[in-house]
Formats: structure tokens, sequence, C-alpha cells
């Protein structure tokens, strides 16, 4: 175990370094919380015992040891003549403290206890990685060599503290691999954040968790003078980027600070594009389909199409394509001529949407009955004749609009 003693008491300081010696640990001894600072990340200490009460920024210090390493144990060092000290230190996360004069058996204790807890801790973060990694491959699911590899290496970054860079194509995934890397850190029961602006970031980035920043070659320069800042001198909050371009091309342009692109080249996670993936397609798109309409299926002539087929927006316009392709399937299975439809046919802005649906004009007088009759008849031209999509724009059930087409002789 790496033990780290931050006390400027040299008698105390020297017997504490030597039970822990004594004991197999690799010790360090410093002065001042000061001193101990950067000793936190090139020592990376399993253990602290900090002199507490000496200066104010011991409470700073124990924050930054517990934060950067939440399975850290850090004990309070006091006069036995203050023990109150002690309790004041374990209400701010201190595990446990000693006291002056050192009594080699509360050490031995102490390590004993905080052995036996990191034993317990790192089953249940077993347990708990189990389960994660569970959810992520329906989160984030995948065979593909190159989606294997993806996964693998932010699996690897989540074990580290540094923050991350996540580079791809739109529609790659980013903010769920972002979410994916959060739960696998040993931050993972902490808040994971978004940013949704550019404004204000200062106080997101000081609180504890993940914070994901979404898209940052679009960032003003000041915004990513800052995170440079952050990057170099990490906090308590940790940071995951992502960018739509490749970090070349976006520094090229003076699009993306080169510094901050050197800064972060050692933590860099590429999601490939899926024309670079093409065994997950099937897979995707038949579980997309089971989260939509499960009593649906692909014929095997429209998973050939989907395949085949470039997918300039990724894992986005697939989602976005067997969505659309659901609604417009009458049957029991979507078939080619559907996907193919589907595929050739642009999807359109909200706005344009909203521009072209029919109007149904009323007026005073006209029957309930008329009234419903042209509405349900203005819907199915709208739909292009498909039931089911029918339904879900009246919010009614599929069997009421069979009903109501045999009813008003809609078609023959």
């Amino acid at each position: 175990m790496r033990v780290l003693i931050v006390d400027p008491e040299t008698q105390s300081r020297d017997t504490l370094r030597r039970v822990f010696a004594a004991a197999g640990d690799q010790v360090r001894g410093v002065v001042t919380a000061g001193e101990a600072e950067r000793h936190l990340l090139d020592f990376a200490p399993e253990a602290v015992v900090v002199d507490w009460g000496a200066s104010e920024r011991d409470g700073d210090f124990l924050g930054r040891a517990r934060s950067t390493d939440p399975s850290r144990g850090v004990f309070a060092l006091i006069d036995a003549s203050d023990l109150p000290n002690g309790i004041r230190a374990m209400e701010q996360g201190a595990n446990d403290f000693l006291w002056r004069p050192i009594e080699e058996a509360r050490v031995a204790l102490l390590r004993s206890r905080f052995l036996a807890w990191r034993e317990r801790e790192a089953w249940i973060e077993q347990l708990r990685l189990r389960l994660v990694r569970s959810d992520i491959s329906t989160a984030l699911p995948g065979r593909s060599p190159r989606w294997r590899e993806a996964l693998v290496s932010l699996e690897r970054e989540a074990r580290l503290e540094s923050p991350v860079l996540l580079t791809g194509e739109a529609g790659t995934e980013k903010e769920p691999a972002a979410r994916a890397l959060h739960r696998l850190s040993r931050r993972g029961s902490e808040p994971f954040l978004v940013a949704a602006d550019w404004n204000g970031l200062e106080p997101a980035m000081t609180a504890g968790g993940t914070l994901f920043l979404p898209g940052i070659e679009a960032a003003p320069s000041t915004v990513q003078a800052a995170l440079l800042a952050e990057v170099e001198s990490p906090r308590s909050r940790r940071l995951v980027l992502s960018i739509d371009l490749d970090p070349r091309e976006a520094t090229g342009s003076g699009r993306l600070s080169t510094d901050l692109a050197a800064s972060m080249s050692e933590h860099v996670v590429h999601l490939p594009p899926l024309r670079e993936r093409r065994e997950d397609i099937e897979l995707l798109a038949r579980q997309f389909l089971q989260e939509l309409e499960p009593e649906l299926s692909f014929d095997v002539r429209a998973i050939d199409a989907l395949v085949a087929h470039d997918w300039p927006g990724n894992v986005r316009e697939l989602k976005e394509v067997v969505r659309r392709a659901a609604r417009l399937t009458e049957g029991p299975a979507i078939g080619p001529t559907v996907v193919t439809s589907v595929l050739g046919r642009p999807l359109a802005s909200r706005r344009s949407r909203r521009k072209k649906t029919p109007v149904v004009r009323i007026a005073v007088g006209d029957s309930l009955a008329d009234v419903e009759r042209r509405l349900i008849q203005k819907t199915l031209e709208f739909a292009r004749g498909n039931k089911r999509k029918t339904a879900e724009l009246l919010k009614l059930s599929l069997k009421t609009i069979y009903n109501k087409i045999k009813e008003y002789g809609l078609e023959h």
C-alpha cells in the first residue's frame, strides 16, 4: 500500500513512516498540505495521514484527496488533547483519526480496518461494474472489432481520472458513450451533467461527478482557454469533451485550440462511423425495432438493404430509418420496399413538415360524424394510406381506425 504522511512535526512523521514501512508499505512524508498536492498525482497514495487543524487548507486538501480517488483512505492526525477535532475531521470526510503521541497499536488497527474496507469495496465495485457493463451492452450494442476496440478504450479511460476527448462523426453516439464512461468510473454514483451552452460553466466545473461538453469545436476561444486550464489542473468534476470533426482538421481550421487538443491527445476515444462497423447494423436495427414495435420484425431482404446503405448520419440515422419504416409497415414484417423507400426519401425538417400538414376546416352546423369522417380521411391521405400511422396521429387504437374506415366507407 502507498501511504502519504503530511505532518509538520518531525517526530510523529518519522514514527508513522517507520510503522507503515515495517508493515510493507511504500511511504512518503511531507511537511505541508501544499507540498502534498503534487504527490496526490505522481505518487497516487492509497492512504493519506494529514495533520488536521494546522491550516485552513487542511479541509481543502482532504476534499481533493478524496475526490481524486474515492477509494483512498484519509486519516486525520490530531493532538491527544483535542479529540473533538478528530470528530470534526470525520464529519468532513476523513475515515478516522490518529493522535499524538503515536500509538503503534492504534496505527496497526486503523490500517487493518482500512484494508478490510478496501477489500469489501473492491468486491462491491466488481458487482457494480458487472451490472453496468450489462446495461452498456444494451445502450451501446455492437460486436464488430472496431466497436469492441472503442469500448475497451472507453473502459480504460474510465478507470483514470483524466479528462477525456470523444471523437467521431455526428450521430456516433458520443453522449451515450460519455454516460457509459461516467458509469464505468469510480464516479458512477455521482451526477452526470450535460452542458446546455457555453455560459456559466465555472460553477458546473467545480462540483462533483462528470461534466459532458459536446461539440467543443463550436466553443468560443475564451471557453476553450478555460477548458485548457481545467484540463491541466483538474478540480473535483471530471470533464468529458466531444468533437464531431477530426481534431487535426479542427485545429488546422482554427476551430479547436492547438493547446487544448495537445493536452488531451493521450486521452482520446474514437467512435467509428457506422459504415466501418457494418457487422453491427443488423443487431442495432433489430434492437431499435424491438424497442419501438416489439410485434414487428425485418424481412431478410430489408436487412440486406440496411447493411448496403452508407449511413452518413450513422447510428442516429439508423434509429430514424427504423422508426419511419415501422410506421409505414402494416404487415408483421418490414420489407425491402419500405426500407428502400425510407432510405431514398430524406427526412424533412419539423418546420417544413408542419407547413405541409393538411387542414380540416369545419363550420357551425357540420355534424360530428361528418367532421370525424373528413378528419380520418385527410389523416389517411397524409399518412399515404398507412393505417398504423393514422391511428398514431389521431391517438386512436388501430382497431378503432379499421372500424371507422369501414363505417364511413373510406376504402373500397
